[in-house]
């Protein structure tokens, strides 16, 4: 022992004479070393002078850069990897960007989905992220004398990192509403008026197998979104919060749990137009929870298999629930392991929906979402939605069917075009599940449709300009045309639709990091 303690002495002098060498020649960029995060128990490294972060194209769970540990008290610095960018888990799937160049949507990547084989790709042309790589170096990977002698654990790897997007619009609504309102749209819901359609901003962390981010978006969604459902008090905090999640990656590595607050669960679109084919969102997508509250699990099958088990509240409960009974959602979902364009997922939830003082009495809401797409050819792909459910109690049923189908074509690697056609039919019986606020009679059954052409122009990986036609129709009023009614003179936005159909055009450009 006195002769291993006498050479750990001189090999000890030794590193230190080296290190002040290097110290006093290198230039102080050389110097600098990001910020480890250790382990309980570990010893203190030495106190670094700089850190790393990356950024990279916007999602809903943007990637993040890696930071490799600092070197340990008396070792030779660690030799660690350039920094690699690395994707948080995300709430939905969605592959990742094709292999040829398209559109931004198609290579933005998606923070639908998250999950042990996809970083949430919800599913659409968003590609899915692919698994957090944090490179270490040798300093985590090995630790140091006094950790075995203590037992103690390495360090941890550290990755931070900030996405975010801006969207600006004008859009021309032909019915030239005197509210100037696009009714039934999320988004490009203003007429003849230049606006910020979306400030989104989107920070992330990765620490070893804990993940989590959140989502912040201002714009006229978050003016126009919840105002009927919230109270001012609710929305200061709530309106503003996209989403917000936190994963932890098991020691069984196929296995992850995760909860928070989930933004757009079901179908391939999402709330950013950077990752949709087209900049105005379907009439599926107006019907289906913006949100969910819930935990799940995810597990890994392999072979581009992922499934996923939930707990949540019900629709677009945020704050609080509607009823003491919660909703599970059970979702499958198949990425081609060749080609990540092609992939089918598919949701079932369940819950009961109404409020307790519901005169029908309790049911379950059996809600039914599948899509998939596929690459075609080499510029074409193509992508099916079906969106439906119904509540049935006492041989009474109320439900819908929603279908959308879209086809984009690349035929230059700056610029893309997309059509889009949809169609809802909502079944009433006892009362109609998403119209009794416009409706003189709230058991009608109804029906609406849209087709929308898109062209996409993006010169650059980060920025798209879009020029787009849309045309809805509906079997009752729901869109403004002229002079547009309210219902309460008290309330100047009690308007009450008075038009059919409108034809709206519009101009955007969008631009993420």
């Amino acid at each position: 022992m006195p002769r291993l303690t006498h050479h750990l002495a001189q090999s000890t002098a030794a590193v230190g004479i080296l290190a002040a060498t290097i110290t006093a020649f290198a230039p102080t960029s050389a110097r600098a070393w990001p910020m480890p995060v250790r382990a309980a128990g570990a010893a203190a490294p030495a106190p670094p002078t700089g850190s790393a972060t990356t950024a990279g194209a916007p999602t809903t769970t943007p990637a993040s850069a890696a930071i490799s540990p600092a070197a340990t008290p008396g070792a030779a610095p660690p030799v660690s990897a350039a920094p690699t960018p690395a994707t948080a888990p995300t709430t939905h799937p969605a592959p990742p960007a094709p292999t040829t160049p398209v559109s931004p949507a198609a290579a933005a990547p998606s923070t639908h989905v998250a999950g042990p084989a996809a970083a949430g790709v919800v599913p659409g042309t968003q590609p899915a992220p692919p698994t957090p790589a944090v490179p270490v170096g040798p300093a985590a990977a090995a630790p140091t004398v006094a950790e075995e002698e203590a037992g103690g654990d390495s360090e941890v790897p550290v990755a931070l990192g900030f996405h975010g997007a801006m969207e600006f619009y004008y859009a021309y609504n032909f019915n030239k509403p005197s509210n100037d309102i696009t009714n039934w749209r999320w988004y490009d819901h203003r007429h003849n008026q230049l606006g910020l359609q979306g400030l989104w901003f989107a920070p992330e962390y990765l620490i070893g197998p804990v993940s989590g981010h959140f989502q912040l978006q201002l714009g006229v969604l978050a003016e126009l979104f919840w105002y009927s459902e919230r109270s001012i008090e609710e929305d200061v905090l709530w309106r503003l919060l996209q989403e917000a999640t936190m994963e932890w990656k098991t020691p069984w590595k196929r296995l992850s749990v995760e909860g928070g607050i989930f933004n757009v669960p079901f179908g391939p679109e999402w709330n950013l137009a950077s990752k949709n084919w087209n900049w105005s969102t379907s009439n599926l997508f107006a019907l289906m929870p913006y949100q969910i509250t819930g935990a799940r699990l995810n597990f890994d099958l392999g072979r581009g298999w992922v499934t996923r088990i939930g707990v949540y509240n019900g629709w677009d409960r945020i704050v609080k629930d509607n009823n003491r009974q919660k909703a599970m959602m059970f979702s499958l979902e198949w990425t081609d392991p060749d080609d990540e364009e092609n992939y089918v997922f598919g949701n079932y939830m369940v819950g009961n929906e109404r409020d307790p003082d519901d005169e029908r009495g309790r049911t379950p809401r059996h809600t039914f979402d599948l899509y998939g797409q596929w690459h075609a050819v080499k510029p074409l792909f193509l992508r099916l939605w079906t969106f439906s459910g119904f509540e049935r109690r006492a041989g009474a049923t109320d439900g819908w069917l929603g279908l959308a189908a879209y086809a984009r074509v690349d035929p230059l690697w700056w610029f893309s075009i997309t059509g889009r056609g949809d169609y809802v039919y909502t079944r009433a019986t006892t009362e109609n599940l998403f119209h009794t606020d416009v409706l003189t009679d709230p058991a009608a059954s109804t029906a609406l449709g849209s087709g929308t052409l898109t062209l996409d122009f993006h010169p650059h990986s980060n920025v798209s300009l879009r020029l787009e036609g849309r045309y809805d129709s509906a079997t009752f009023p729901l869109f403004y045309r002229g002079n547009v009614p309210i219902s309460d003179p008290m309330d100047p936005r009690s308007f009450v639709p008075n038009a059919n159909k409108q034809a709206t055009i519009l101009a955007g450009m969008t631009t993420w990091f």
